[in-house]
């Protein structure tokens, strides 16, 4: 793996230094994501065309979201490279997680509930909250959601994060629910949420409203 110079250096210096190990982490559209380990720490590094959003909203997140500290944000060859520390948790996709699909469903809207509580009258992505808006993450899908012992501890990919529609974040679960586990959880995930019910016909409009994003 061949970091340009500027991003070695600073992963060497978040890392303490030593022999550094690299393992492919993830690929999607928002970006290519490798993670880098030394002795008694890890880091990710992502790559994409355009890192400046999520680096932006990391720097706004902190503390009111459990997001990923920061270290930088480099450019070279051709891209933008973000450098953010490891968090605890694995992604609710993870082959370690044994939720059937109700449970996953129950627990995407629980937390899902709690982050659309957050203050975001200072937010300075997509205005000031109109009637109904909240603060949403954007991209609000399994991958992207994190837990440990059943709980949330971080979310990544974060740079769609703006105040918007609650409905923004209802599509991307629905149609995480229904990639992993087949239709039939979006009520479930919509109750443990504490939306009014939709029909067949809106959830499948919600759905295809991230799929063509």
């Amino acid at each position: 793996m061949r970091l340009p110079d500027d991003v070695a250096e600073a992963a060497r210096m978040a890392l303490g230094g030593g022999e550094i190990r690299h393992e492919f982490a993830w690929m999607s559209w928002a970006g290519t994501v490798w993670r880098l380990e030394g002795e008694s720490k890890s880091i990710y590094v992502k790559r994409a065309a355009h890192l400046d959003d999520e680096r932006d909203r990391l720097e706004w997140l902190k503390g009111r979201w459990p997001v990923p500290e920061l270290i930088g944000l480099f450019h070279g060859f051709g891209d933008d490279w973000l450098l953010t520390h490891a968090v605890r948790g694995v992604p609710m996709n993870d082959r370690s997680i044994t939720w059937d699909g109700p449970t996953t469903a129950t627990r995407l809207g629980e937390i899902l509930r709690e982050l659309h509580s957050i203050d975001a009258t200072d937010c300075p992505f997509g205005g000031p909250p109109e009637r109904g808006e909240v603060l949403v993450h954007g991209d609000y899908c399994s991958p992207n959601v994190l837990v440990e012992n059943g709980r949330l501890s971080a979310l990544v990919d974060v740079g769609r994060a703006r105040v918007d529609s609650p409905r923004i974040d209802f599509a991307a679960a629905i149609w995480s629910l229904q990639y992993n586990f087949g239709p039939g959880f979006a009520q479930i995930f919509l109750n443990a949420y504490g939306t009014p019910p939709m029909t067949e016909r809106e959830i499948e409009r919600l759905r295809r409203s991230y799929s063509r994003r």
